[in-house]
């Protein structure tokens, strides 16, 4: 069996999906009876030196030419970005053509639209490479997982802060880790959209969808890493802690908790392991257990092979894509979440510092389960606390309170703690 394949964004990602193409084409015929055909590439820059150069006459501007042929059954879609990426999933779609992407903003968006339209036109519609790289999660989610009521969802979901993170624990400042991060190929020139935890929250909001099959819209509370010194990793190392950016989803009381920040978790458990530029996935099920799925979440090969694996999953189903909001579960605001924190303020040495800042947490209804200070000859030194679970709310307040303090130099830092219960 012969599928045409057009390929809109040729890329990093698209160059890679080119190279397993050809490279690996006996291979794939072998193993499924499918010969993959690559028909039309579209691109903005056509005079651009590629490491995998296209035969005459597939390379094009124009993405109509892919859209709009009636041999082409796959649309691949690697431009990125929300438009005119939606437009042009939308059109491959109401054309009757199957679509594979990896664009995890405009999944994330406009998943409602986009689903709907697939299942409208009886077209299959894969987004496995939109979530943590080469990690089966999504199709797992779909189908092996169908039967699962699955409670919580804990996700290392970026490269970029993972690695960054790693090298802090290893006694780089922030900035150092980042500009190494940069120097790899692991962050941006401009890394706000990693380091700031956005990118992580969009791809909560996919698995969410899936998972607990409700439209989730622009409600994750996100807070980046840019804040996380040295010394906390230190600290939190002491306590028996990883700090890690983690994405977490939770379903309890009929209520779903999205949320995407700086967590300490313990050392023990399978996610503090999960190093450098790797991603991981941690389900929680109420029959299978806990689940972690490990592995690259970037990449230009990682990327593409798990993108050639959809574009031969369609081939060998083409089935009607399906899937049903058939639930309007709210999202759980901040505010009312409970957690246990860290917490480092810079105060002046002096007596009575640790009343006063006692007074504000109880003030708050926040109790303290532990406090470290380290004797230094410093006008201002480090005072560690850490609290019993307490009211996001609570917290913010005391927060606010204790940073106005004529004791405190700068502003307190807040890691929430996850012990996994």
């Amino acid at each position: 069996m012969e599928i045409n394949i057009g390929i809109i964004g040729y890329g990093v990602i698209g160059e890679g999906v080119v190279k397993i193409i050809h490279e690996n084409s006996k291979l794939i015929e072998n193993r499924t009876g499918i010969k993959l055909n690559i028909k039309k590439v579209a691109d903005l820059d056509l005079k651009k030196k590629r490491s995998v150069e296209l035969e005459e006459g597939i390379l094009t501007f124009d993405a109509n030419e892919i859209l709009e042929n009636p041999e082409i059954d796959i649309v691949v879609e690697l431009i990125g970005g929300y438009e005119p990426a939606r437009k042009f999933i939308l059109k491959a779609l109401e054309n009757k053509k199957h679509v594979v992407t990896a664009n995890k903003a405009v999944i994330a968006k406009h998943c409602k639209e986009i689903f709907e339209s697939a299942e409208k036109n009886n077209v299959q519609l894969k987004f496995e490479a939109s979530v943590a790289g080469c990690i089966p999660i999504i199709r797992s989610l779909q189908q092996s997982y169908a039967s699962e009521k699955i409670s919580s969802i804990y996700g290392i979901l970026n490269g970029t802060t993972n690695y960054i993170l790693t090298r802090i624990r290893e006694g780089m400042s922030y900035e150092d880790a980042l500009k190494k991060a940069q120097e790899f190929g692991f962050a941006e020139r401009d890394p706000s959209f990693d380091v700031e935890g956005k990118d992580a929250a969009q791809k909560l909001v996919i698995l969410a969808t899936l998972v607990y099959n409700t439209n989730i819209k622009d409600e994750v509370y996100t807070e980046g890493i840019t804040h996380i010194e040295k010394m906390d990793m230190e600290y939190s190392n002491e306590l028996g802690y990883v700090i890690k950016l983690l994405a977490i989803a939770r379903f309890c009381n009929n209520e779903i908790t999205l949320r995407v920040h700086p967590t300490m978790i313990p050392k023990n458990h399978q996610l503090s392991s999960v190093n450098n530029e790797l991603n991981a996935v941690y389900v929680v099920g109420r029959n299978l257990g806990n689940v972690m799925f490990y592995g690259r979440g970037a990449g230009q090969l990682p990327t593409a092979t798990v993108i050639v694996g959809d574009i031969i999953d369609i081939a060998k189903n083409k089935g009607k894509f399906s899937f049903n909001f058939f639930s309007n579960t709210p999202v759980k605001n901040i505010d009312s979440v409970k957690s246990r924190y860290y917490l480092r303020c810079s105060v002046v040495d002096k007596p009575g510092v640790l009343a006063k800042i006692a007074e504000v947490l109880g003030r708050n209804k926040i109790s303290l389960a532990g406090v470290w200070q380290k004797e230094e000859n410093k006008d201002f030194v480090p005072l560690v606390m850490t609290t019993h679970e307490a009211l996001e709310k609570d917290i913010r307040k005391a927060i606010d309170e204790i940073n106005r303090l004529d004791v405190i130099n700068g502003k307190a830092i807040v890691i929430r703690i996850e012990d996994f219960s």
